[in-house]
């Protein structure tokens, strides 16, 4: 008769939490002995754990409560900052026969760091059939609604419609489990991960061309391959927004976007669909290439900004889905999320614009299309139209902002260098006479120097190495070209002179010192 009442006062628990108090019931155990229940109002949090066990003494309770606290560990806790109440219940047949009160009344804590307790119960079902003041109290304390049952609506005399109402009752609660489980696997399995292969095979055959044709890290492969570079985008190139999102620069930007795909790209097209998938992708892409014509000079490319957008969509996911998001992914999806913010946001070389533009841009993407398990509505509009709203502001800001305008033209001393390792001195001298006029950067005037002396032009060689040491006295490359300007002329004594100053700024530099020798021997 025990082992009936405990099954009765168990079930009879249960469905009172879940079917008259919104409680959630999350998992239940093979054996059917253990239930976790939860549920969130505005301010707090419950968790629940109601197992069935039987014990003649309460010795090993102890351990049996602190396993339980462990297992509190691992429950998906709210991500905002709610007050949460963790709840320990056990119904056995009947009670111990030794003191197990002061046991349950221990404080044991979830997590030792967080110093959250956990509140044990203990109710014997040949009590709590009869007096249910605990079980009154407990109830209290999750300001749950309804009359509790008495002995007499619990206990049935009719053993069969006692059976049916108990069976009933269980049937209910892991039917609502089962009923989310399979939610969540339709949710995750809506699409198949189609279109994220083509997406890497695409983007692997193109960075294999460009490496055997040339070098994937030279700005002028990129820029000729279709890169981001401002410039040419105001010059009419706006297909570089596109374009840019299938390159990378070297093996390792490669091989960290691919990674970030293939997790990412594969969860977002399981989640939303194939052309839902294109969609989000392709919005975030150039949403995040507009971006980071807006907000970046450098000459950029690779997938990230249409990556980020994959973190958008999830967002939008989480708020859509938001308990079976934070159930699942949601937490791992936040952590990640934030630490390439804060590492975008620290690291200088890092296309952040790029990355904050396909953020948003694949979150106003998803919202566009919704989930897939929900009907279109009005409020989809308003984030159609926000997409073309969104990428003509940043457009504008990039084109017509003089706060946007370079300061300083790293990226043509870049292609002025390879121009010059090419042996292109005409090209790199164009280059840099179109932003000289505008910088007072030493690098610059060094730069067209170099090009300069290239094309054989001594003179106009010598009066930008000038400026340069005008702007920092200490530029030792210059100082050591100079020399070889004196050298090539004849100026002997004014190229030692120079080259002596270059190696009191860097005095283990071989190629000063051997020059220094030639000029002493001559």
């Amino acid at each position: 008769m025990e082992v009936r009442d405990q099954d009765v006062l168990f079930w009879e628990l249960a469905h009172h939490l879940v079917a008259r108090n919104g409680f959630q019931a999350v998992h239940v155990s093979d054996d059917r002995k253990q239930l976790w229940l939860e549920k969130e109002t505005d301010k707090e949090q419950f968790l629940i754990s109601l197992s069935k066990i039987d014990m003649a003494w309460s010795r090993g309770l102890e351990n049996v409560i602190r396993d339980n606290a462990r297992q509190f560990q691992s429950f998906k806790r709210s991500p905002t900052r709610k007050d949460v109440h963790y709840h320990n219940l056990y119904i056995t047949s009947i009670a111990p026969a030794d003191d197990w009160k002061s046991k349950t009344g221990e404080v044991v804590y979830t997590d030792p760091a967080r110093r959250k307790p956990m509140q044990t119960w203990l109710f014997a079902a040949s009590i709590g059939a009869h007096q249910s003041d605990d079980i009154v109290k407990f109830l209290q304390l999750l300001h749950a609604d309804g009359q509790w049952p008495t002995k007499e609506d619990m206990l049935l005399a009719d053993e069969e419609a006692l059976a049916r109402k108990v069976a009933r009752q269980r049937q209910i609660i892991v039917r609502n489990i089962e009923r989310d489980q399979e939610e969540a696997i339709k949710v995750f399995t809506y699409g198949k991960p189609r279109f994220t292969f083509v997406l890497l095979a695409l983007i692997l055959l193109i960075f294999a061309w460009i490496e055997v044709v040339a070098d994937s890290t030279d700005v002028l492969t990129l820029i000729e391959f279709g890169a981001k570079y401002n410039p040419l985008i105001d010059d009419g190139e706006w297909w570089r927004i596109i374009t840019s999102m299938f390159l990378h620069i070297g093996l390792l930007h490669l091989f960290m976007n691919s990674l970030a795909l293939l997790f990412l790209g594969s969860a977002v097209e399981r989640i939303f669909g194939t052309w839902r998938f294109v969609w989000i992708y392709m919005v975030a892409g150039v949403v995040g290439s507009t971006a980071s014509y807006a907000f970046t000079e450098q000459v950029s490319a690779g997938a990230s900004g249409a990556i980020f957008g994959c973190f958008g969509a999830l967002v939008y996911f989480g708020i859509s889905h938001r308990r079976l998001f934070f159930r699942t992914i949601g937490r791992s999806v936040i952590v990640i999320l934030l630490i390439n913010v804060i590492f975008g946001t620290v690291v200088p070389m890092v296309d952040n614009g790029a990355h904050m533009g396909g953020l948003v841009g694949g979150f106003l993407a998803a919202a566009t299309v919704g989930m897939p398990d929900k009907k279109y509505n009005l409020k989809q509009l308003f984030f159609v139209v926000a997409i073309p709203v969104l990428l003509v502001i940043l457009y504008g800001y990039g084109h017509y902002s003089e706060e946007n305008m370079p300061s300083e033209p790293i990226v043509e001393i870049q292609i002025s260098q390879e121009h010059l390792e090419a042996d292109r001195y005409d090209e790199a001298y164009d280059t840099m006479a179109e932003v000289i006029d505008n910088t007072e950067m030493p690098e610059a005037y060094f730069m067209i120097g170099n090009a300069e002396y290239g094309r054989g032009n001594d003179e106009e060689a010598e009066h930008f190495y000038q400026e340069a040491l005008a702007q920092n006295p200490e530029f030792h490359e210059a100082l050591y070209n100079l020399a070889l300007v004196y050298s090539e002329r004849g100026e002997r004594d004014e190229a030692r002179e120079y080259v002596e100053e270059a190696l009191e700024l860097d005095p283990e530099n071989e190629q000063y010192e051997e020059l220094q020798e030639d000029l002493q021997d001559s």
